[in-house]
């Protein structure tokens, strides 16, 4: 029977190399063939039928590359994470997690509270509890801190000034300045008397104001009291004092 050029052409090759074509040798043959085949109006049926036998062949192989590609791509995964060394934790587990939102307005509350407190002491707390001062003299502001306020005594027949510090401010719109003395009654209890009262306007910004007791209220020895009270009675400090 007559060979066909394929024929000849793939038995030539298979002398040059031994009859043991390489598989991609073997592809490249296939390759060539199925380009001849196309071309080649003499192609028989035998020619078809050896073309069918190296595609099952082909066939065949596939699953063999396939389980050797994926043992390959399962080497590098492992050569990977051995040669990459230790890595960071993921985020859901390590790592410290977001504070909470109210961590982020505890600033705010301090900066309030260090004001509030600085109110505080700047408008109570740094004030001195209300102080009457009493004199012979007209006293001013700056005389106060030089002024004795215990065991207090007078002469007669002197003009008594009076300096109330609030301490603050007064707080009032009114104050009242009462004149008072003490004496035993026969059975020997403590009364006091009211000898002049002052009602005076004031503002209620003030820390302080001034008053003034004339001398015929002293025109004889005794025990005597001054009190400061608020509109409403109530008693803001008291100063005591003797007339000799």
């Amino acid at each position: 029977m007559k060979k066909s050029r394929r024929e000849l052409f793939r038995k030539a090759i298979a002398d040059q190399l031994g009859k043991n074509p390489s598989d991609t040798l073997g592809d490249f043959v296939s390759d060539m063939a199925r380009a001849q085949a196309s071309d080649d109006p003499n192609t028989t049926a035998e020619d078809d039928a050896t073309h069918e036998e190296a595609k099952q062949e082909q066939k065949k192989r596939l699953p063999e590359q396939n389980a050797d590609r994926e043992a390959g791509n399962v080497m590098e995964s492992r050569l990977k994470r051995l040669t990459a060394g230790e890595q960071a934790p993921p985020t859901a587990f390590g790592g410290e997690e977001e504070p909470p939102r109210w961590k982020k307005f505890v600033p705010w509350v301090v900066l309030v509270l260090l004001v509030l407190l600085l109110g505080y002491y700047t408008f109570f707390a740094g004030s001195s509890k209300p102080t009457i001062y009493l004199s012979n003299a007209p006293i001013e502001e700056a005389m106060v801190k030089n002024l004795n306020t215990g065991n207090l005594t007078f002469p007669k027949n002197k003009t008594l000034y009076v300096f109330f510090a609030s301490g603050g401010r007064l707080g009032y719109d009114k104050i009242i300045a009462r004149l008072t003395e003490v004496y035993a009654d026969p059975g020997n209890v403590l009364k006091e008397e009211t000898v002049a009262q002052i009602e005076g306007s004031v503002r209620a910004t003030w820390r302080y104001f001034t008053t003034q007791f004339q001398k015929e209220n002293f025109d004889h020895p005794g025990r005597f009291r001054v009190h400061v009270l608020a509109p409403g009675g109530e008693v803001l400090a008291t100063q005591e004092f003797r007339i000799q």
